[in-house]
């Protein structure tokens, strides 16, 4: 399959302004592993963003501030269903790593390239010289073709990393879902790095 994305050059004449609209991590995984969401109200949809966007904030306050539970409460969200949702992913993300320790590590990482652009939650290298890359993902859905989505999102971002200074190609993709209560692990061996 051949993928012909191509950025999207625009101009504003008044302005003066050009402006290049590259398309994003999710845009070509939607291409690659298509599903359809036109049968969910629109209402559903801005609520799920509206969650899964307060989640990630309140996880990335929470990393970055050294994994103090006592520190979200600083965070801005008072709906109970995303503080027990973000309850349930600290106690997911500290079984998850409970014997890893990481030697560096960052959230909220933004990716450009001429070709590709993206946000991942979270990269790590571990004291070992493993590169660990995580999505959250607040969903319902545990099918096969979402986790599938997912790893292909995170596949992506690992060619985009740059800084990380891979120089071993054993990857461990972690997805931590707090909805469902549940964390997908796949370590791979990725041969070339394009």
């Amino acid at each position: 399959m051949r993928l012909d994305v191509k950025p999207l050059y625009i101009y504003n004449d008044a302005l003066h302004k050009y402006s290049i609209l590259i398309p994003s991590v999710s845009q070509i995984v939607n291409i690659l592993v298509l599903k359809d969401f036109s049968q969910i109200d629109e209402n559903i949809l801005k609520l799920a963003q509206e969650r899964g966007n307060c989640l990630h904030n309140m996880i990335d306050y929470w990393i970055k501030n050294n994994f103090n539970d006592e520190l979200i409460e600083f965070v801005d969200c008072n709906i109970k269903s995303h503080r027990e949702l973000f309850k349930n992913f600290i106690k997911l993300y500290q079984e998850t790593f409970k014997d890893i320790q990481f030697n560096n590590y960052e959230t909220e990482k933004k990716y450009y390239t001429p070709i590709l652009c993206g946000t991942t939650d979270f990269i790590g290298k571990t004291i070992n010289n493993e590169i660990i890359m995580c999505d959250w993902k607040i969903t319902s859905s545990n099918e096969k073709i979402d986790i599938e989505r997912y790893i292909w999102q995170l596949k992506l971002y690992y060619l985009l990393e740059k800084d990380f200074k891979i120089d071993n190609k054993k990857v461990t993709f972690i997805i931590i879902n707090p909805k469902l209560k549940k964390v997908i692990k796949e370590k791979i061996i990725l041969l070339n790095k394009i």
